[in-house]
């Protein structure tokens, strides 16, 4: 599995006050530092947003990736981070008019929602996208997946503030990101896998956040077809990912988790639907 080690400006220790059944004590907690960053591309500014000042370059990498700036990984060149300046500038042999699309629709966020991938996805929807891949991953296979990646011992144990994301090929986690936004963290793992060439149709995701629509539609832009959730998700987000032939598994536990679209993908399971 691919995981750096978080860089020690990112995560300060830092007092305060314990109570618990009517006493107090002081303590000490594990805090994360969320920074502003710029990105650019070719130079010029695209967005503002806060993350954690980790695989910034596969964050943007990613961000890219899903609003359809960059498409193949040929047109990818390079990657300038300059944390003390707050900037990471993707850089690469992108058409003017693809980068003028994507700044139209983006804005400044914290964290969180920063694109208009909602309106994008519905578009491609309405003109009968669907997800080309026919990858099924097997009942107890979730199961396992999700557990593991739900036990996993990161920063958040330690936090309780990060969202964690991860790619795998359906058997073992291929890469871990963790970030402030489950956005963020999702930019950061499609930024590794374009990065290194992997076909996403052959891949599933894992995000600790909540399977909102805005999510399913970033994860449908690289052609993801599994998504694995110990949350839930909306109505909207089950409907759009019904439509593209996405299987959300969510509430994922020990032993159980619930299919909420494209039932079949999951193979190894009892006929309900």
């Amino acid at each position: 599995m691919t995981k750096t080690t978080i860089n020690s400006s990112c995560v300060e220790k830092r007092p305060c006050l314990h109570i618990s059944a009517g006493k107090q004590s002081a303590a000490t907690v594990t805090m994360i530092h969320e920074k502003p960053l710029e990105l650019r591309v070719n130079g010029k500014r695209l967005i503002r947003t806060q993350c954690m000042a980790h695989e910034v370059e596969q964050m943007a990498v990613g961000f890219m990736v899903c609003e359809g700036i960059l498409q193949k990984r040929a047109e990818l060149q390079r990657v300038q981070a300059d944390l003390d300046a707050g900037i990471v500038d993707v850089i690469g042999n992108i058409p003017p008019e693809r980068i003028a699309a994507a700044a139209a629709h983006t804005r400044l966020a914290s964290g969180g929602s920063k694109t208009g991938v909602i309106d994008l996805m519905q578009e491609k929807a309405a003109d009968g996208f669907c997800i080309a891949s026919k990858k099924t991953i097997g009942a107890q296979q979730v199961i396992e997946l999700g557990t593991g990646f739900n036990s996993y011992a990161g920063l958040y144990r330690d936090s309780r503030f990060v969202h964690s994301a991860a790619l795998s090929d359906g058997k073992t986690i291929l890469c871990h990101c963790e970030d402030v936004g489950r956005h963020n963290a999702v930019d950061k793992v499609l930024g590794y896998g374009f990065m290194e060439g992997l076909r996403f149709g052959d891949l599933v995701l894992l995000c600790s956040g909540r399977f909102s629509l805005e999510m399913v539609s970033k994860v449908a832009c690289v052609g993801v077809p599994i998504y694995i959730s110990p949350a839930a998700p909306s109505v909207e987000a089950v409907e759009l990912a019904e439509r593209i032939g996405m299987a959300l598994c969510g509430r994922v536990k020990r032993e159980s988790a619930n299919i909420y679209s494209a039932a079949w993908r999951i193979t190894g399971q009892q006929e309900h639907w």
